[in-house]
């Protein structure tokens, strides 16, 4: 196993030992590699409010048989009495659809700390989480991930972007599942990260993009900002504050260019 970003914690790696030679015995010679990507390769894993994200690469598409050896497995880790059991999201996405992702190819099995291990749509910001991996990915098992998948240039990000900010101005004006602080600050973290990527081509991590937004953003929106560092911890339902964090939503999107 290659050593994995810091901060490295025993907690993580423990986690980590149980889910690969777990998902080597779901899927057997089917599995191509296993990649982690978000946080932990971005290097801003914080042990309070991160998950461990990953990526698992299959030879071909995941058969019924293996989706179901895998939903055992998720529900077996579930059950560890670790602080990231239940904090686990990845993908399972064959070699074919992963090299050069595309419209067609968006259904494949996932798992996050919000819903079950399902086949999940895949959208937009999949060309993002390609990109991490190809760039900054740890490898787990396999080969180097630049095998994987193909080059992403600053143009499509830059147009993957610009349709993940069309899908969250779309969101109603009070979306329920932005109620808790915590996701409000995801939404703030998001826009930040989103006009970063816009300007500069590649992907920051989102504490890195808060830091830039709090001295590049107008004016107006620095308080925000700056609360949403605060409520990264804080599962309160709050829908006061929802209606601001909306219009700077919608104020991010009406701005990208």
């Amino acid at each position: 196993m290659r050593e994995v970003a810091p901060p490295f914690i025993p907690e993580v790696r423990a986690m980590l030992d149980a889910l690969l030679p777990g998902v080597q015995a779901a899927l057997g010679p089917g599995l191509v590699g296993l990649y982690l990507r978000g946080s932990l390769a971005l290097g801003d894993f914080d042990p309070v409010t991160s998950d461990i994200d990953f990526l698992a690469v299959t030879e071909r598409p995941v058969t019924g048989e293996q989706f179901a050896a895998l939903a055992k497995l998720h529900e077996r880790l579930a059950t560890l009495p670790n602080p990231y059991a239940h904090h686990l999201e990845g993908s399972y996405i064959d070699r074919a659809a992963l090299r050069r992702f595309g419209p067609d190819e968006r259904r494949h099995p996932s798992m996050g700390p919000d819903w079950s291990f399902d086949w999940g749509d895949h959208g937009a910001d999949w060309v993002l989480e390609r990109w991490i991996v190809r760039e900054r990915g740890v490898t787990l098992l396999g080969p180097d991930p630049k095998t994987l998948i193909e080059p992403i240039t600053p143009s499509e990000l830059r147009t993957a972007v610009r349709e993940q900010l069309r899908w969250w101005a779309a969101l109603p004006d009070r979306p329920n599942w932005l109620r808790r602080r915590s996701y409000q600050a995801f939404a703030v973290e998001t826009m930040c990260r989103a006009h970063l990527t816009l300007r500069t081509g590649e992907l920051p991590s989102k504490p890195q993009a808060v830091a830039w937004a709090l001295g590049a953003l107008p004016e107006e929106w620095r308080p925000l900002i700056e609360r949403s560092r605060l409520w990264r911890e804080d599962e309160t339902p709050d829908p006061d504050t929802l209606p601001e964090v909306m219009r700077f939503v919608r104020w991010a999107a009406e701005t990208a260019s």
